[in-house]
């Protein structure tokens, strides 16, 4: 699977998953809406980064024991069994507000084959742009009934459910926050990729449950 056609795949999952049902009477091809360009960047993140959304689950456990330790000693040992920091890790830039990849083309894309409509509006104060992103009733019909049975697909579709599961409910700026909380992170220069940190993952893993990774 190529950088394109794996770029277009988990901006339309992270669409389909993460985003509310809606019903416009002034339009009736759109089924769900997504409003937080942050978020989207935030959640692919850590869709690209394995390690880190095993840091985030092991520091979510932490601090609030959800999930329970078997569950998130069970996620966290599969990833790294499966060598998915290695594999699967598609690095990002970080720019002023963390990691950050540019989105026109790919949801230029996903409209022109009808999968998604994009909208935009200003603010009152006109200082900021709401951006709307519908998932369209086909391209709701098009992931269930043919990405969900496409096997290369299928990591796409299980990492997102995790995501959705223990980070849905967090906002942009929340997720956000939690990133740039770890140094690594925090600390890369603007427009450089960001390092992994599978080896802050594994110090973690011992530091909590003291056994080996």
């Amino acid at each position: 699977m190529n950088g394109t056609y794996r770029e277009r795949l988990r901006i339309l999952l992270i669409l389909y998953f993460f985003s509310d049902p809606v019903d416009d009477p002034a339009d009736s091809r759109l089924a769900r809406v997504f409003r937080s360009e942050v978020k989207i960047q935030k959640i692919d993140f850590l869709l690209r980064y394995p390690s880190y959304f095993c840091f985030e689950l092991l520091r979510m456990h932490a601090e609030t024991t959800v999930p329970d330790e078997q569950t998130t000693k069970e996620i966290t040992k599969q990833v790294f069994a499966n060598g998915e920091p290695e594999l699967k890790t598609d690095e990002m830039r970080r720019f002023f507000y963390g990691a950050y990849e540019e989105l026109d083309a790919v949801i230029s894309y996903l409209t022109s084959v009808n999968l998604v409509v994009f909208k935009s509006r200003q603010s009152v104060g006109l200082l900021n742009i709401q951006k709307e992103y519908y998932l369209t009733h086909f391209g709701v019909e098009r992931i269930q009934n043919g990405l969900a049975a496409v096997p290369a697909a299928q990591w796409y579709f299980d990492r997102c459910r995790l995501i959705q599961l223990y980070f849905g409910d967090l906002k942009g700026t929340q997720l956000k926050n939690r990133q740039y909380a770890i140094e690594t992170y925090k600390d890369t220069p603007l427009n450089s990729y960001i390092a992994d940190i599978e080896d802050q993952v594994r110090d973690q893993f011992r530091s909590l449950f003291s056994e080996e990774l």
